[in-house]
């Protein structure tokens, strides 16, 4: 496994963040599915993974603990945690509210301290405009009225050492620029992948500010694989046949068209593009079991490094190809936030 340093901090993770959103049922039962994994978890660990992302939304982190509570290395971890407050809805910032998540979380992850907390603000806007640029003013306004007290209480939490850094889940372009201009947060953490390009222009101001980025979804919901990346190829009754994906066929089907040499191996290059820039520390890639792991594991070990030992740079043709597919794509068809496009499956 390959480190890399968030932004200007001392935090030091792995390339990849071991994603739980899916990865077990919210039931807590002992079926296969849960079994498997738990076997990711503690072989992820084993294997040099130490970088974990969890919220208390996704209903799994009852395996997590579970796993973690066991496992000798777990004190030499690190958590990012989503937290969201306000919720949809909601106005202001409930400092209790927000304690809470990271108390609970720190019992529940058996740790003494989340070292990078997501902050999602939603706030008084209809959950149907939170993910599109139409919901942007809403939340850019209320912007200064739950940071203030954010940071506040954060810093708190801080001295107590319960937590590291501070960083914003955006949702939009320009909502993540005003958290850049803010001077109040240590990074990002958004979606970055061939189809979703969208915080790349934002990369040289956090560099030139030290602030870090965190990727998610580098796989494009499954599409940038080697087992789906081919549409034709898939089964009749893959998910990635419904509709919804067809935009996002259309943009990939395009991309391989452009680049000089279409990748031999897919899901090698999906992990090579999500670490794409000296910005990015980590990227979140949801794991689900052993095998899944592994082809993760084998992505990594076999993409060339740089100087510093880190999975290395693109060709930049190849970044600027993608990036401008994807506001081509987003112009064409209307979408206006990084992952309103991709189905939420």
């Amino acid at each position: 496994m390959r480190y890399r340093t968030f932004g200007n901090t001392d935090l030091r993770v792995s390339e990849i963040c071991f994603g739980t959103m899916r990865y077990a049922s919210k039931s807590g039962d002992r079926g296969d599915q849960n079994k498997a994994a738990a076997r990711a978890l503690e072989e992820a660990v084993d294997k040099g993974i130490n970088f974990i992302h969890s919220s208390y939304e996704y209903g799994t982190r009852w395996l997590t603990g579970e796993v973690l509570s066991r496992h000798p290395k777990r004190h030499e971890l690190h958590h990012i945690i989503k937290v969201n407050v306000p919720e949809w809805g909601e106005k202001g910032f409930d400092r209790s509210a927000f304690r809470k998540q990271i108390e609970d979380a720190l019992r529940d992850l058996h740790t003494d301290r989340i070292a990078v907390v997501q902050h999602l603000q939603r706030g008084t806007l209809p959950r149907e405009l939170g993910y599109c640029a139409e919901g942007e003013p809403i939340r850019l306004s209320e912007f200064d009225a739950v940071t203030e007290p954010l940071v506040e209480e954060f810093t708190k939490l801080k001295k107590e050492g319960k937590v590291g850094f501070l960083a914003s889940f955006p949702y939009t372009v320009g909502f993540a620029r005003r958290v850049v201009d803010s001077g109040l947060f240590s990074g990002l953490v958004a979606y970055y992948n061939v189809l979703e390009t969208e915080m790349l222009d934002l990369f040289p101001e956090m560099q030139k500010r030290g602030m870090g980025f965190i990727g998610i979804r580098p796989f494009a919901a499954g599409l940038l694989t080697n087992k789906r990346v081919r549409r034709e190829s898939l089964s009749a009754g893959d998910r990635l046949r419904d509709p919804a994906f067809d935009r996002l066929y259309d943009q990939l089907g395009e991309f391989r068209k452009a680049i000089k040499e279409e990748p031999v191996d897919w899901t090698r290059f999906a992990i090579h593009f999500a670490l794409s820039h000296p910005v990015i520390a980590s990227t979140v890639v949801g794991i689900n079991t052993p095998e899944q792991l592994d082809s993760v594991i084998r992505a990594i070990e076999d993409s060339p490094i740089d100087d510093k030992g880190n999975t290395a740079p693109l060709d930049p043709a190849i970044v600027t190809t993608a990036h401008s597919l994807t506001m081509k794509f987003r112009e064409k068809f209307g979408v206006k936030a990084p992952g309103s496009g991709i189905p939420s499956y």
